[in-house]
């Protein structure tokens, strides 16, 4: 006779595994609340951990599932600041103060799941400190929030308007959400209205910009700056990387978006005398999808097969089965009830001939 699994065997396993840094303390967290609803998902996963044990297969389902979990909570905590809400803010105050020529300022979202593989690849410890330059609504803060174990998730934003809604959206995050993770360390973000050349972000472990329409004097400013970072620390850009010496290029690959394809730059800064101060691996994500350079049609279509890779072949069952008329993912017992492609969204700038896809 077939007995379920103890829900309590799993929760020994994502401690076991919080504490090797497979998963992270907030995904601890995540699972600790899905082993008390008793997730049907939960138990199915640990039913194939007994005949796997910690495959590579069986870990990136963990993830995927975790992953799951962040996205629904970062869905309802950003429910009523949809993208049609911060591309309306920005360009209000964009026109109000004549800035519709700063090609930098167009209002642009990073997309969930694959921001959330970019952050795996780099695998940050507990305690690290994550800046995002230009933060908009806050996006990007979130995804690393609720996935890892950041010391502090900092945003700075020039536009006053699109900084007060991600002030609220902090507000509301401390208030409903912050104690659904670790409660080991204090779960900060904070933003700040200012340029983020009259900012200090030195002290920051991984820094991201979504600099596809940065101009390239932009982009020089940004990355001299960047050259106070410590030796080690991580720089994640969109379409162009950095351009200082200071820095090498760890990666440097084409993702799918909702618009077409992006490259993501993870940069890593080098010692003071030139050489690597980064000598491990990017973490191996199963089925990462790439493109070749000059791969750039930006049909939506064609990013299928990149979302589909999202989880191992262990747990296909229709790909078809969504029926959204979009992207379609994998069913492990609706380990994807919904749609985690949010989109990778841009109003204008480099590309913007691209279709833009509307959220659901």
């Amino acid at each position: 006779m077939h007995t379920s699994p103890d829900p309590a065997k799993f929760y020994l396993l994502a401690t076991l595994l919080a504490k090797d840094r497979v998963i992270t303390n907030n995904g601890r967290a995540l699972l600790k609340e899905l082993i008390l609803r008793r997730d049907k998902r939960l138990l199915m996963l640990l039913q194939d951990f007994e005949t796997t044990h910690l495959s590579d297969v069986f870990v990136n389902a963990i993830h995927a599932l975790i992953e799951t979990e962040a996205h629904a909570l970062y869905l309802e905590l950003f429910e009523q600041f949809p993208l049609e809400v911060a591309k309306s803010l920005s360009k209000i105050e964009r026109e109000a103060n004549e800035l519709n020529n700063k090609k930098s300022l167009i209002y642009g979202e990073i997309d969930f799941q694959y921001f959330a593989r970019v952050l795996r690849k780099i695998n940050p410890t507990k305690g690290c400190k994550f800046y995002d330059l230009g933060s908009g609504s806050s996006k990007a803060l979130f995804v690393a929030r609720f996935l890892y174990d950041f010391k502090c998730c900092c945003g700075i934003e020039i536009l006053g308007g699109l900084n007060e809604a991600a002030d609220s959206i902090v507000q509301e995050f401390r208030r409903n959400f912050a104690k659904t993770l670790d409660a080991s360390f204090r779960q900060d973000v904070h933003v700040e209205c200012a340029s983020f050349l009259d900012t200090d972000w030195s002290d920051g472990d991984v820094v991201f910009a979504n600099s596809t329409c940065f101009e390239d004097d932009l982009m020089a400013d940004m990355g001299k700056q960047a050259e106070k970072l410590k030796p080690g620390a991580f720089f994640i850009t969109f379409t162009k990387g950095l351009g200082s010496d200071a820095f090498e290029v760890l990666e440097r690959k084409r993702y799918c978006m909702s618009w077409g394809t992006a490259t993501v730059f993870i940069q890593a800064r080098k010692r003071h005398d030139g050489t690597s101060a980064y000598h491990a691996d990017l973490i191996e994500i199963i089925d990462d999808s790439s493109y070749d350079d000059d791969f750039d049609n930006g049909v939506p279509g064609n990013c299928t097969h990149a979302a589909l890779s999202l989880l191992p072949p262990l747990y296909e069952k229709d790909a078809n089965e969504s029926g959204d008329g979009g992207m379609h993912f994998f069913d492990l017992g609706a380990l994807l009830p919904r749609s985690v492609h949010s989109g990778f969204r841009i109003e204008a700038c480099e590309g913007a001939n691209q279709p833009v896809r509307s959220p659901r």
